[in-house]
């Protein structure tokens, strides 16, 4: 089984070096955090629109990695994913807000920034070859996804804080195999279109998963 966002390594003459993808990606991932702060102004003032706008990421997660080397079409559907995230993010957000735990938000953001930062630094200055763990990952998000839904019709604070733990260190593997993917693969906008989609959804699941960990901890303490 293989993970839609990985891209084939580049085995020319730079591809021990840091190739020009890296401005790419980082200009992209730029804009997407820009129409997530768009969309998450619309997701608090209509929280309603969180789940159909979940739907619509998940969707578009499949479409774009269909639709990579289709020029123009490829840069709309991901901002249009991006957007639509940050309109779900938007509804999330609003519920700990109106339950007075905005504090957790601004915490597990915080915690997410500082790791993006170090496991970013890491990717992009080791020599260790992480190409191989791309399908191990795979299996251990449907482990996962697995035990979220068992999460929904069980409910029990030791398994939201398991599965916020277990989320928080996949998606920080994630994020690290992602990053390195922008030092070796060929310099093409397709090629860097798919790897900003999938550090930006490593950066976005951490923060979901390190904010359902600090719920579950939270919910113990009380």
């Amino acid at each position: 089984m293989q993970n839609p966002y990985d891209v084939r390594y580049y085995s020319g003459a730079g591809a021990l070096t840091r190739s020009g993808l890296l401005a790419k990606v980082a200009g992209l991932l730029a804009f997407s955090m820009a129409f997530t702060a768009l969309g998450g102004l619309v997701g608090v003032r209509a929280p309603g629109l969180a789940l159909p706008a979940m739907i619509g990421v998940l969707i578009l997660s499949f479409v774009v990695s269909l639709a990579r080397n289709v020029g123009g079409l490829n840069l709309i559907l991901m901002y249009t994913l991006t957007a639509l995230m940050g309109v779900a993010l938007g509804g999330i957000i609003d519920v700990y807000l109106r339950v007075g735990a905005g504090a957790l938000v601004v915490e597990a953001g915080a915690t997410t920034a500082l790791l993006t930062l170090g496991l970013s630094a890491y990717a992009l200055t080791t020599k260790r070859d992480l190409s191989g763990i791309g399908s191990k990952l795979l299996f251990a998000l449907l482990g996962l996804i697995a035990a979220s839904v068992v999460g929904i019709f069980v409910h029990a604070t030791i398994l939201e804080i398991a599965i916020g733990l277990g989320g928080s260190v996949i998606f920080s593997l994630y994020l690290v195999y992602e990053v390195q993917q922008a030092r070796f693969v060929e310099d093409t906008l397709p090629n860097a279109i798919i790897v900003a989609i999938g550090i930006y959804l490593s950066i976005i699941n951490l923060f979901l998963s390190l904010l359902r960990l600090l719920t579950g901890v939270q919910a113990s303490r009380d």
